[in-house]
């Protein structure tokens, strides 16, 4: 009572204390970082290897096996996964979450140095996961006609801009193909001149020269001397001298035998947009900073750009864009329900200076918040500003009960600042018991461990400061404000509202419920076991699929086809991409050569991004758009496998709608299953598509090299094994400045040489004597079957699998596709399920936990507030009555139990009791009073019937937006929205009746009812 009193007696300084922190407030929103998610740092690393040569097997045997063995004991290692391919190998270690990644970094670097590695290995080097190393944006240009070289100029002038803008990192171009000088050899003319590829390289090298010299004196001056000799124009390079014919004199240059002219790079990358050719640039943000901010930076320079550059340009891809609008919608769900909360208040005191207090309040207790979460070093995210809409409903209550009890205070004719002091005073441990209760819940939810913990932990400390802020400012604020603006109501008016009709039904049903408590325990209980049942019906799912209007096409030519066929199947899919008219862009990436933590990549493969129009603008989901593209697919052609997958900004949770799992065991027995494995869930009817990691072998030409042959030519296979991989993959020698520009020289055999195994056959080895000798001599040619990449898990051959399914819920799922592989796989192979449905299964348990402890805190703080364990074990029965409510919602909405739906459970345990606090605080003041047990029950639930009614309205009506998922990123929070609504629906309608009957019942006067009511009467 003294913090009211002391707002309503000082006035000036608590106007004065307003202004302070709105003026902090607005600082701090104006510094507060926008992203999309809080900053998440998966314990993920990858050990990457390189042995140059080595073929899949040998890279397994000597590196990737050796690395296992010492990194599979790291501590607190939960799973280690490796692929290996030819020449590479990626060995993936995933730690439990309580684990610190930079902690263990020193540890992973010291083992992999322990290590024993051939010679010829590069230093294996340690990469952790972060979420910056993934583009915020992805655009292509497109050029309007112009030449090459002022296209390439126009891409460097976009990419060195956009990589000046604050915050970015990088603007990296891909599929723009360089020029460079290109020197073609002749393999008749270099087999008839006895010359190798060697010989024109070290030509060319001791040709295209430049060394400093030592001082020279001049005088007075010292002169630094340079001894250069450099090839200055194409003409230097096909007249530099090679060697001399011994037969005619003649002398040998490089135009006798090579074609020398200025082209372009060999295209092993091809980019189209809309069935354009284009040019990709991936923007990637610097590590800390304003996702939004840098994507409208970047989006206003591309407009500066365009007006003066002669390309177009297209955003495939924009992060910063869907954050805006994320966050733009969840702040109008916040406006929405404050807006609703003020009407609320309107149409039950029928006054409009009532609301004003409201109008008031809220901002405040907002912009208080704001100010925490700078101190906390949080960010605007939908995860913050969810907190924040699901606070708004909560941030009234506590001042909608403080000018309900105020506005009856004036009905009893009090002056308008004894009431506002009494009002105020009435409530405030209510008030203060209600907060902490709410506030306690999620003190569990910031030990929750794992990804669940790092993405609620900033919700949970935004509702507990916009939580903690309404309670200060229903204690000082409103009293205030109350005191000098309320309008006494007319007279009479409070008895005249509890004479109505309603009020009346009410009372006659709180009276049969006290003399029939047996009947209405029974029916309570029968809805539980009814809710119960409900909520196992609906299914279970980890993170709700959010619609972001992007998905990727995989287009996958069978092993060994050449890029140009590629190019042309993944036409034909660009070509049903086009007449879809709810897909905005589609870009195409053929032989890109990606990080092998970003997925795979190869001349047999096209990946498109496709981006739908708006969701404004489109009837269909993506992922009704996704299902209606595949039968079209299909068709393309026999021996292409298509598959399309969902993209969200959710990544860390696992693909949408895509379950798991992976299958372990002898590599003989997991490739023998595979096809049953595929055949028998793609009989489910929910599944849309399976996919798994399995790769076949591609064909390969095997170079044999014949050790005895070569060693009567003078060789060692060290030479010809040189010679024939600098033939078939060509080599930069060195870079010159002629007048055209700066190129790199490219020297390779011209494409004659590669057209077929036969042609290589004649490749000229040079011999120590002078001579040449044709490869077939000295080697064996042979195509023969290799395999790609070896999968390994937990030191196991292993398989991952990927099940797209459609109109059900992941634990459905789950349960159908373990039932399928219980009923086909022998015992010898293990299943594992990962991505969403083991975090889920991780989850629960935590969250159990966590509303456990939640349950237990609020009742010590109950305890603690009443002085005792009787009351607050009656209060805590209203919590049952809220899974009634909540298992008719996600029936109703046909919703899984999610992480977000735990969260909105755990929520309700503080949000529930609050109505039972306030009544069992009124009826203990009504006995302290003098008043009979019976009366002070009835009264009490009469008395506090309409705050209680007005703080549930309110707080429905505020998560009513979010509850309807209006927009783009209010998915993540919609099933907590629900889960909130409908347990307040039943706890607060059961609440009214249950906890009078409860009460009752420890009340000794009461305990007998019946001769409490004949006395009454």
């Amino acid at each position: 009572m003294w913090l009211a009193r002391s707002a309503i007696r000082r006035p000036v300084f608590t106007t004065v204390a307003v202004i302070i922190v709105l003026v902090m407030g607005f600082v701090a929103l104006n510094d507060l970082q926008m992203d999309l998610l809080p900053d998440i740092q998966p314990p993920v690393g990858a050990v990457v290897a390189s042995y140059p040569g080595a073929g899949p097997e040998e890279v397994l045997d000597k590196v990737t096996q050796p690395l296992e063995r010492q990194l599979g004991t790291l501590p607190g290692l939960k799973n280690i996964q490796s692929q290996t391919r030819e020449g590479s190998t990626l060995v993936l270690l995933e730690f439990e979450w309580s684990q610190d990644i930079n902690q263990l970094q020193n540890d992973v670097i010291s083992r992999i140095n322990q290590t024993s590695l051939p010679d010829d290995v590069d230093t294996p080097s340690f990469l952790k996961f972060d979420p910056s190393t993934f583009p915020i944006i992805q655009l292509s240009v497109m050029t309007k006609g112009t030449s090459d070289k002022e296209l390439r100029e126009d891409i460097h002038r976009i990419s060195q801009n956009l990589s000046q803008l604050p915050g970015v990192a990088s603007a990296d171009a891909s599929g723009l193909r360089e020029q460079q000088i290109r020197i073609s050899l002749d393999a008749e003319q270099m087999k008839k001149h006895h010359l190798s590829q060697s010989d024109i390289r070290e030509r060319i090298q001791a040709t295209q020269i430049s060394q400093p010299g030592g001082i020279i004196h001049k005088g007075d001056q010292d002169l630094t001397a340079r001894v250069s000799s450099e090839l200055t124009s194409l003409k230097q390079f096909r007249e530099l001298e090679l060697a001399v014919d011994p037969r005619t004199g003649k002398k040998i240059t490089l135009d006798d035998v090579a074609d020398v002219r200025i082209g372009k790079a060999e295209q092993n990358v091809i980019t189209r947009t809309n069935n354009k050719p284009s040019i990709g640039i991936n923007v990637f943000k610097q590590s800390g900073a304003n996702t939004a901010e840098v994507s409208r930076d970047v989006r206003a320079e591309l407009d500066r750009l365009s007006k003066k550059l002669d390309v177009d340009t297209h955003i495939i891809f924009d992060q910063g864009k869907y954050v805006d609008m994320a966050i733009q919608n969840v702040s109008d769900t916040m406006v929405m329900g404050g807006i609703l909360a003020m009407l609320i208040l309107f149409l039950f005191l029928r006054s409009f200076r009532s609301p004003l207090i409201i109008g008031v309040a809220i901002p405040f207790s907002v912009i208080t918040t704001f100010v925490l979460m700078y101190l906390s070093d949080f960010t605007l995210n939908i995860m913050t500003l969810g907190g924040l809409a699901l606070g708004i409903g909560m941030l009234v209550d506590n001042s909608i009960v403080v000018i309900e009890n105020i506005h009856r205070h004036l009905q009893q004719g009090e002056d308008h600042k004894q009431a506002a002091i009494k009002g105020a005073g009435e409530v405030a441990g209510a008030v203060t018991a209600s907060t902490l209760t709410t506030v306690f819940v999620f003190v569990p939810v910031v030990f929750v461990s794992g990804i669940v913990g790092q993405l609620f932990r900033e919700f949970a400390f935004t509702v507990t400061f916009s939580l903690l802020a309404s309670l200060l400012v229903a204690l000082t604020l409103v009293p205030m404000m109350a005191a000098r603006i309320m309008k006494r109501p007319k007279t009479g008016w409070g008895e005249q509202r509890e004479q109505s009709r309603f009020y009346r039904g009410f009372r006659k049903l709180l009276q049969w419920s006290l003399t029939h408590r047996f009947a209405v325990i029974l029916i309570s209980l029968a809805l539980l076991g009814a809710g119960a049942v409900g909520v196992r019906s609906v299914g279970t799912e980890y993170l709700p699929a959010s619609d972001e209007g992007i998905f990727i096409v995989d287009v996958k030519m069978p092993q060994g086809t050449g890029l140009n066929k590629t190019q042309k199947v993944s036409a034909q899919v660009e070509s049903i991409l086009a007449g879809d008219q709810d897909i905005k862009t589609y870009q195409a990436s053929m032989g890109s050569n990606r990080n092998a933590l970003s997925g795979e990549s190869g001349r047999n493969i096209s990946q498109i991004h496709v981006t739908a129009v708006d969701k404004s603008e489109r009837k269909r989901s993506t992922r009704k758009i996704m299902n209606d593209l595949r039968p079209k697919l299909a068709e393309v052609d026999p021996d292409v496998e298509v598959e399309l997958r969902e993209q969200s900004s959710f990544e860390a949770a696992g693909a949408p709608n895509t379950l798991e799992f992976r299958v372990s065991g002898d590599k003989e027995d997991l490739q023998k299953w595979s096809g049953k494995i595929h055949s028998a869930l793609r009989e489910l009817d929910m599944v849309r598509q399976v996919t798994d990691s399995q790769k076949e072998t591609q064909p390969e030409l095997v170079v044999s090299v014949d050790r005895k042959q070569a060693l009567k030519e003078g060789l060692v296979p060290a030479q010809i094994v040189t010679a024939v991989s600098n033939a078939t993959r060509g080599q930069v020698v060195t870079q010159v400045d002629v007048k055209e520009g700066s190129y790199d020289v490219f020297l390779h055999y011209d494409e004659v040489l590669r057209d077929s195994p036969d042609r290589l056959k004649k490749l000229p080895i040079q011999t120590p004597g002078g001579g040449t000798v044709p490869l077939s001599k000295v080697a064996d040619l042979e195509v023969k079957q290799g395999p790609i990449t070896i999968n390994r898990s937990d030191l196991l051959d292993s398989i991952e699998y990927k099940v797209q399914y459609d109109g059900t819920d992941l634990g459905t799922v789950e349960q159908a596709v373990q039932k399928e592989l219980d009923r086909i796989l022998p015992s010898d192979l293990t299943v594992k399920f990962t991505g969403g449905a083991e975090l889920l299964n991780d989850a629960m348990d935590d969250l159990l936990l966590a509303a456990g402890l939640a349950v237990l805190f609020v009742f010590l703080v109950l305890a603690a507030q009443f002085e005792s364990f009787k009351y607050p074990f009656v209060i805590m029965l209203t919590l049952p009555l809220m899974v009634i409510g909540v298992a008719a919602a996600l029936w109703l909405t046909q919703t899984p139990v999610g992480v977000t739906a735990m969260i909105g459970l755990i929520v309700l345990t503080g949000i529930v009791v609050n109505n039972a606090i306030v009544l069992v605080d009124y009826i203990n003041q009504l006995k302290a009073r003098g008043v009979p047990s019976y009366e002070a029950i009835v009264d009490a639930g009469i008395t506090r019937l309409r705050p209680i009614l007005m703080t549930v309205t309110t707080t429905v009506l505020g998560l009513v937006p979010l509850a309807l998922g209006w927009g783009e990123g209010t998915e993540i929070q919609q099933p907590m929205a629900i889960v909130v609504i409908g347990g307040l629906f039943s706890s607060t309608l059961l609440t009214l009746l249950v906890i009078p009957v409860v009460y009752s019942w420890f009340d000794p006067e009461t305990r007998r009812m019946k001769k409490v009511t004949q006395e009454a009467k």
